[in-house]
């Protein structure tokens, strides 16, 4: 069963978008509603290594755990 995502973020300026090129990591903080109403907070962090390989970090925080897993399944499944 493959499962879709549909989902608005509201933005809020924290900073810049400018990311500098030598930047090693970025981090973004992204909150919305999920199926049913439910709302859904995540923690998103990028990094990069010596060789360009890049590492992703994902934390999910949701007023529902098996939401939080399915996001979790949906970003690991690519």
């Amino acid at each position: 069963m493959r499962m879709y995502v549909e989902a608005s973020f509201a933005r809020h300026e924290l900073g810049t978008e400018v990311i500098p090129s030598n930047s090693r990591s970025h981090s973004c903080l992204l909150s919305g509603v999920y199926i049913g109403n439910v709302k859904v907070l995540v923690r998103l962090s990028f990094g990069i290594d010596g060789q360009r390989d890049v590492a992703m970090k994902l934390a999910v925080r949701s007023e529902d755990e098996s939401v939080s897993d399915a996001i979790h399944e949906i970003v690991a499944s690519g």
